[in-house]
């Protein structure tokens, strides 16, 4: 899955930007992954928490918050003007297809 210099590879779990291997955690891969599966499409933090962290996190949305702001750091995303992750104010995240 490709979102223009942004690669997702599900079958080897490995992130690429622009060709270079990213480094990212199980649960930064994860979220990623997850928002990749549903691209374009918001995912609500519900959601990403339920699955990610467990039925027993659903409320939980500093955990999402902080592994957001990391994954947009190590993709060099802006989350004023995101080229990949976009926050849906109050209901969750999406990434850009395009």
């Amino acid at each position: 899955m490709a979102v223009g210099p942004l690669q997702v590879d599900f079958a080897y779990r490995r992130v690429t930007l622009e060709g270079a291997e990213v480094a990212l955690t199980r649960k930064e891969y994860a979220v990623l992954a997850a928002l990749a599966r549903h691209l374009g499409r918001v995912v609500t933090q519900q959601q990403l928490l339920k699955d990610i962290w467990g039925p027993t996190h659903v409320e939980d949305t500093h955990y999402l918050r902080v592994v957001v702001g990391h994954l947009r750091q190590k993709l060099g995303d802006d989350p004023a003007s995101p080229r990949f992750l976009v926050t849906e104010a109050g209901v969750g995240y999406r990434l850009r297809d395009s």
